[in-house]
């Protein structure tokens, strides 16, 4: 099994093959001795690689994904622009996908349920005024009761101090409950 190398100027172009070599017919390539400069070590030499540097690839890696993500942002916003009518004119089958916008039948029909809605929230909102004016009624009811209530057992205590002091009546039967005539 023979492997042959790349020729080397294809690589290096300065470095150029004796051309009456590389017609040989053992396929051996051999540099002129005057092709490389000679260099006292190897910080000079560099190795040929058919790979770009590890820079390149990089940026060519971050311009291919901004592409992929400037492509994403203008497909987002042109469907958020047209919203959808250019899928509908291009893909009818893919209609399902999009948001319905409601026709002006649903529309007319749903104008009196809004307004009934409406109506209804503004009741109850006047109904929940009005319970909380009741609410605040039977608090002052219930204080004035409580006074009320203070002042009948102040009125009781005050007879009651007073009672010992008065003379001591003669005890009076209650009076009798009219008979009913007889018919």
């Amino acid at each position: 099994m023979h492997t042959e190398s790349p020729p080397l100027n294809d690589a290096y172009p300065e470095h150029d093959v004796n051309t009456a070599e590389r017609a040989s017919s053992n396929r051996v390539h051999r540099l002129r001795p005057d092709a490389f400069p000679r260099s006292s070590g190897l910080k000079n030499t560099q190795v040929a690689s058919d790979r770009p540097s590890i820079t390149r690839r990089i940026i060519r890696t971050l311009g291919r994904f901004s592409v992929a993500v400037l492509i994403g942002v203008g497909a987002t916003l042109a469907w958020q622009s047209y919203g959808g009518e250019m899928v509908r004119a291009w893909a009818p089958s893919l209609g399902w996908l999009l948001p319905v916008s409601p026709s002006e039948e649903l529309q007319a029909q749903v104008k009196p349920v809004a307004l009934d809605l409406a109506i209804m929230r503004r009741s109850v909102e006047q109904l929940a005024g009005n319970q909380d004016q009741l609410a605040r009624k039977q608090d002052q009811m219930a204080q004035a009761f409580a006074t009320l209530q203070a002042a009948v057992r102040d009125i009781n205590q005050n007879i009651l101090a007073l009672a010992p002091l008065a003379p001591k009546a003669a005890h009076v039967p209650p009076p009798k409950p009219p008979q009913p005539a007889a018919q």
